[in-house]
């Protein structure tokens, strides 16, 4: 998984921001999705790179579990 999308991520989970890291999200999808069209129309191997976006959207979602769980206090 990359490092930079999971620092990134990281940031942004500290600053409780949702909007940027959906942002990411929607820009992997399209890249998704664009890479899958190259590679009907051209026979293209791009599976190195589709990994790679199923890699960050993961470190996203995983951003988003952190963000969604409830705060626990520190009851010391």
């Amino acid at each position: 998984m990359s490092v930079a999308i999971e620092q990134i991520v990281n940031a942004y989970v500290q600053v409780k921001n949702r909007d940027a890291p959906e942002e990411l999200r929607i820009h992997r999808q399209k890249l998704i999705a664009d890479l899958n069209r190259v590679r009907s129309d051209l026979n293209f191997n791009s599976s190195l790179a589709l990994l790679s976006m199923a890699e960050d959207i993961a470190a996203i979602d995983a951003g988003f579990e952190r963000l969604d769980a409830p705060m626990i206090r520190d009851e010391r």
